[in-house]
């Protein structure tokens, strides 16, 4: 576990370098958005395993979140 999440660091420092240096763009702030979010992804991944997806995913989910339907 711990050498998958040390792999994620030198993307993790690149984006921390990139936001220092500002941003400039609304497309420069979503490409910065989709890097974090695909290292927050890889951060999860060792603790969730292989199975990105839940087994039996409800069929249905309010609005609220607050009652589902399997």
């Amino acid at each position: 576990m711990a050498d998958q999440l040390e792999r994620i660091t030198p993307r993790f420092d690149e984006l921390t370098q990139r936001a220092r240096l500002g941003i400039d763009s609304a497309d420069q702030y979503n490409e910065l958005e989709e890097l974090a979010q695909g290292i927050a992804r890889d951060v999860l991944e060792p603790f969730r395993g292989n199975a990105g997806r839940a087994a039996r995913p409800p069929l249905y989910l309010s609005a609220d979140g607050t009652k589902a339907c399997w």
